[in-house]
């Protein structure tokens, strides 16, 4: 890297690697254009240090490849992410953790049989809490303080986990 002064090559290329990287990933990626543009960096960085730009080219259209390269891994990176996800989501494991509702009305019965499990210190609460009120709202309408609520609705939830999650140990309050 003798012949190349790295905070200039940076200087004089960070607009090509900004403008490359935005334009070659999918939009929805786009969160993480600054970690491409780090990324590419690092990597021009490392291969300066070990005399890989052979100059047959202008560094612009070394570095603009690099920039390309980069920006179209991470695009089949979190597409393979997010397939991966899909087919969670539709597995037959994911279906049998989750019940299946899709009806406002069957969502609202099978909440309802929960909440009638639930143990009653921690039911009204957790029904506040279901109905969409604040942290806030349910410790003044309770009288508590707002970390008494978080504790509740923690435990509530570990609750429902072991008991209704099909392991049947006694809850336990610590």
């Amino acid at each position: 890297m003798n012949e190349f002064d790295f905070n200039l090559v940076v200087k004089e290329n960070k607009l090509l690697v900004l403008k490359t990287v935005g334009e070659t990933l999918i939009d929805r990626f786009e969160d993480s254009i600054e970690d491409v543009v780090q990324e590419v960096f690092f990597r021009v960085y490392k291969a300066l240090q070990k005399n890989q730009f052979d100059g047959r080219s202008k560094i612009s259209t070394w570095i603009y490849t690099i920039a390309k390269n980069e920006a179209n891994r991470l695009n089949q990176k979190r597409l393979r992410e997010e397939e991966k996800a899909k087919r969670y989501l539709e597995s037959s494991l994911f279906q049998s953790e989750v019940p299946d509702i899709t009806l406002e009305s069957e969502k609202s019965e099978w909440i309802q049989s929960i909440l009638k499990k639930v143990p009653d210190k921690y039911k009204y609460p957790l029904a506040l809490y279901l109905k969409g009120h604040s942290m806030e709202e349910i410790a003044n309408e309770l009288e508590m303080k707002e970390g008494t609520v978080k504790s509740k609705l923690f435990r509530a939830k570990e609750w429902i986990k072991k008991n209704i999650g099909g392991d049947r140990h006694e809850f336990q309050e610590s």
